[in-house]
């Protein structure tokens, strides 16, 4: 199981973001971006996926065009 979060720069592409994973089925929680992470908006998504999961996260956001960050931890 992979667990991070993925930081957006805006709020807009949070709840964004929320909806394209939450359709690919991946498990997420919007969450306050944590104070290790910088970001220039104060949510971010955290996500708890497989190998496979993890692996369409960027092809997912990146079709989108939503500017991001993924960290795991």
């Amino acid at each position: 199981m992979i667990k991070g979060y993925v930081l957006v720069f805006t709020t807009s592409s949070a709840f964004e973001s929320e909806a394209i994973l939450k359709d690919l089925g991946i498990t997420i929680k919007l969450v306050p971006t944590p104070r290790e992470f910088s970001s220039d908006c104060g949510i971010s998504v955290y996500f708890e996926a497989s190998k496979e999961e993890f692996d369409i996260i960027p092809n997912a956001l990146n079709s989108a065009k939503i500017e991001y960050e993924i960290k795991k931890i």
